[in-house]
C-alpha cells in the first residue's frame, strides 16, 4: 500500500462515522453496551490511538529494518488508529488476524465503506496464524493473552484477581498452554530483528519464549495506555542471530 498521509484524517473520519458504535458497545459490554461508545469515548479512543501510534511509528522508522511488514493479532477497536497510520502514513503492509465475530464483521464494513470512497483498506481476516506466510518485522498481540473470555483462568492469574473480581472460569495450565502456543506462533513469523507491540500484563508469558528461544530483548523505557482496555502497552525491540 502507498503511503499518503493526506488520506489517512479522511479515512480515520470516514471510519468513525461508519461505524456501528452502539453495536460495538454491546460487543464490549453485556448492561448498557450501546452507551459505552459515547461521543466522548469514541474521541478518547482516538486521541489515545494517536497516542499508540505516534511512537510506534517512531519505533518503525528509528530501529526496524525488516520488511516492512506487520501482523496483528487480536486487533480491533483500539487498534484502529495504529492500522490506518501504519497503512497510510507509513505505507506498511498489514495483515490482520481475529475471530470470525460480529467485532471482526463490523470493522471489516468499515473497511470497506472507506475503501469505497477511493482509500485503500486493510481488511481483518480469520483463517489463523498457521495461514500466514512471510516474515514481519512488527508483530502485535496487545490484550490478547489476558483477555478474559479467550483465557479467563490466566487472566485472573495475570491481573491478580480474585473472589468477585475475577472469572472463576477456565483451567490455568490450560489457558497458560494456549496462550504461549499463541506466542510462540507469533514470533515464529517474526524476522531476526523486529518489534514487538504488547502489554505488561502478558510480558510473563513473552519472558520464557524469549529466553528458550535466545531472543534478544530491549524494552521501551515508558508505556501508553491502550485505547479501550487502559492497559500500558509496551513497545519491544527484538533480535536474535
Amino acid at each position: 500500500m502507498s503511503p499518503n498521509p493526506e488520506e489517512f484524517a479522511v479515512a480515520l473520519g470516514t471510519l468513525e462515522q461508519e461505524l456501528d458504535w452502539s453495536l460495538l458497545g454491546r460487543l464490549q459490554c453485556s448492561e448498557g453496551g450501546d452507551d459505552f461508545f459515547s461521543t466522548e469515548q469514541i474521541v478518547a479512543n482516538r486521541e489515545a490511538g494517536l497516542l499508540i501510534a505516534g511512537e510506534l511509528g517512531e519505533h518503525l522508522m528509528g530501529a526496524v529494518g525488516g520488511p516492512g511488514r506487520s501482523l496483528y493479532v487480536g486487533a480491533a477497536v483500539g487498534e484502529l488508529v495504529p492500522i490506518l497510520m501504519e497503512a497510510l502514513v507509513l505505507g506498511r503492509e498489514l495483515v490482520i488476524v481475529n475471530q470470525d465475530n460480529e467485532e471482526s464483521r463490523e470493522l471489516n464494513r468499515g473497511f470497506a465503506a472507506v475503501e469505497a470512497s477511493g482509500i485503500g483498506m486493510p481488511r481483518i481476516q480469520w483463517d489463523g496464524l498457521d495461514a500466514i506466510s512471510g516474515e514481519f518485522d512488527h508483530g502485535w498481540m496487545v490484550s490478547v493473552l489476558n483477555d478474559p473470555e479467550a483465557f479467563p483462568a490466566l487472566h485472573d492469574e495475570l491481573y491478580g484477581r480474585s473472589g468477585e473480581l475475577a472469572t472463576g472460569k477456565g483451567v490455568l495450565a490450560e489457558d497458560v498452554a494456549a496462550a504461549t502456543q499463541l506466542a510462540q506462533s507469533l514470533l515464529a513469523k517474526l524476522s531476526t530483528r523486529a518489534l514487538l507491540s504488547t502489554t505488561d500484563e502478558e510480558l510473563p508469558i513473552w519472558r520464557p519464549l524469549f529466553s528458550k528461544e535466545r531472543w534478544l530483548v530491549k524494552p521501551a523505557e515508558s508505556a501508553l495506555l491502550t485505547a479501550v482496555v487502559g492497559d500500558p502497552l509496551r513497545f519491544l525491540h527484538l533480535s536474535r542471530s
